[in-house]
């Protein structure tokens, strides 16, 4: 009988027919083992579906846009179609930079910004700020691997863990030298665990400022409730954080996937000329007792983006009350007359230094 091994093709001798339906059987076994991979990974989707559950990202758009076209179809021609498919997948959509960046219960904390830093971050918040007023609701964590995998939870908040002996040498201990080993950051598996974490320790936060427990948080769908019921879905413990995803170098920069889109630039004002030593938290005061927004465009120039038009106007009214101001703030449409202004200029100059033809 021939065969094909891989890219080659053999003839194989069977001393029966018995063989020959023993090799063709395990043959179809191998085949249906490597649909079932890909069937797998699609088959958790569905069940996230079937249960209205929450899908978690961290810095995720990209990553949902590849899942969309990967798994169910390809990506439709504008974001509205994009949106309107996605949510009837999908109808709770969690980005966990988004929540550390834009949450006003989390922002304070001033948690940086890449994945496996937030991670230890909200760790050792959590261990730090544990049973104090308004601290963060109690967590535990089990992981449990599967046989091709050894992951750890990427900071242990027990008090062995972080007990260590004083020592004045700067060489790594062989504890540090087998964490650097272990560090699986950037594999599929190991961030999603990271961003599990993150998550749990970011609700944890929130909860606790809400003064509200565990069981008081339904990640099930919208549903009614009777007027005694405590419980709240996420998107009413999240009212403004469900379903926005962060955008990279973009403005605006979040994309409401259940609403209509974060376009109104009216609400964007570009402040630039602070000095380079001022951290978000700087930043975020000028503004108090309001929350904005903040996406960085360099070291002295963000932009400030109001939750709605009355801290829109309350943000302009807040700059002309600051008494020689250290920096300068124009609304978005002033940026576009200067932009305009600045590409009308250019293109005039570039005119003039074209010689005409026929001269």
């Amino acid at each position: 009988h021939s065969t094909r091994r891989g890219g080659e093709r053999y003839v194989n001798v069977y001393r029966s027919q018995a063989e020959v339906y023993a090799e063709q059987l395990a043959a179809l076994d191998r085949e249906m083992e490597a649909i079932d991979v890909e069937v797998g990974v699609r088959s958790i989707f569905d069940e996230i579906t079937r249960g209205a559950k929450p899908l978690v990202g961290h810095n995720c758009f990209y990553d949902f846009l590849h899942l969309y076209q990967t798994f169910y179809d390809d990506l439709p021609e504008n974001i509205s179609e994009f949106k309107s498919s996605w949510l009837q997948l999908f109808p709770q959509t969690l980005d966990t930079k988004y929540l550390a960046e834009g949450h006003e219960l989390l922002v304070g904390l001033q948690p940086p910004g890449t994945l496996k830093a937030l991670c230890d971050f909200m760790a050792q918040a959590a261990s730090s700020t544990q049973g104090t007023p308004g601290g963060p609701v109690p967590v535990s964590f089990e992981v449990n691997n599967l046989s091709s995998s050894e992951y750890r939870l990427p900071f242990d908040p027990s008090p062995e863990a972080r007990a260590s002996p004083s020592s004045s040498s700067s060489a790594p201990s062989q504890a540090e030298e087998a964490d650097e080993a272990a560090d699986a950051s950037h594999e599929a598996g190991f961030d999603a665990l990271m961003t599990s974490c993150v998550l749990v320790h970011q609700l944890s936060q929130i909860l606790g400022k809400k003064r509200l427990g565990w069981e008081q948080l339904d990640f099930g769908p919208l549903r009614k409730r009777m007027p005694d019921d405590a419980r709240r879905s996420l998107s009413e413990a999240l009212p403004l954080s469900v379903n926005r995803i962060r955008l990279v170098r973009a403005q605006p920069n979040m994309v409401n996937l259940s609403g209509r889109d974060e376009a109104d630039m009216s609400r964007h004002f570009l402040m630039s000329g602070y000095p380079p030593s001022w951290k978000k938290w700087d930043l975020m005061k000028v503004w108090s007792p309001l929350w904005v927004g903040l996406s960085y465009v360099d070291d002295t120039s963000c932009w400030v983006i109001a939750r709605n038009e009355a801290d829109a106007v309350s943000i302009q009214r807040i700059y002309r009350m600051i008494e020689e101001p250290p920096f300068r703030l124009i609304s978005y449409d002033e940026h576009r007359a200067s932009q305009d202004k600045l590409g009308a200029l250019a293109g005039g100059d570039a005119a003039a230094a074209s010689p005409r033809q026929g001269s």
